[in-house]
């Protein structure tokens, strides 16, 4: 038995929850999760590359360092582990991380549109504006580097022409987030649609952002 076997099910539990809930389709998508072993290191449990999520098991997530080399596990992991790590790399607070492709924040992410901050709980939970990360090829160094300038301080981003990711300190959080950007997507496509947008008073948004910023903020 793994002696991670504990941080991996988290990891798989919240994949299988990913797909039942139609957050993504067929193999798509990926979920990983930072934990400090015994001895002080720092290790990833991931989802592994191209496997249906209803015949994942346990043994099938990976563990990898914070250089993307294998600890345990012998399926290849994700094609966007050195994704994940930049983000772990980058973001202190942050531990786990969720990358999906709902279909409302795909329609924005083909229209190149950032989300204003048009929701209370969009700023509380998220962070404010979500940003359209430029595009590049999936698994690419390109997409590494420009998702996490998009992502900043906050808890989501899109991808352009080709999905989402949330983050949190835990997967509960991430998982939460990842629900609060689909929802906020669809809402802001409808409004759109409506032809009328309404963003945040100005008070309210920094109020709501500076309570953000304690629970999240890396300083």
């Amino acid at each position: 038995m793994s002696a991670w076997n504990s941080e991996k099910k988290v990891v798989l539990e919240a994949a299988k929850l990913m797909a039942e809930k139609g957050l993504v389709v067929g193999t798509s998508g990926n979920i990983s999760m930072r934990f400090r072993e015994q001895g002080g290191r720092d290790l990833v449990a991931i989802t592994p590359n191209n496997l249906f999520y209803d015949v994942m098991g346990i043994d099938n997530i990976g563990i990898v360092d914070l250089e993307g080399e294998r600890v345990e596990g012998e399926l290849t992991t994700s094609i966007e582990t050195m994704l994940h790590i930049g983000i772990y790399k980058a973001r202190a607070k942050v531990n786990a991380v969720i990358h999906t492709h709902p279909i409302f924040s795909s329609i924005l992410s083909v229209t190149g549109m950032n989300i204003p901050p048009v929701l209370d709980d969009q700023v509380t939970y998220l962070g404010g504006e979500i940003e359209v990360a430029e595009y590049s090829l999936p698994g690419s160094q390109d997409l590494v580097r420009n998702v996490i300038p998009a992502l900043g301080p906050r808890n989501a981003v899109i991808l352009a022409n080709h999905g989402a990711l949330t983050v949190g300190r835990d997967m509960r959080e991430a998982f939460t987030n990842c629900e609060m950007l689909e929802k906020t997507a669809r809402i802001y496509f409808s409004a759109l649609n409506l032809g009328k947008i309404n963003t945040l008073p100005a008070m309210a948004l920094e109020m709501e952002q500076a309570y953000f910023n304690y629970l999240h903020g890396e300083s």
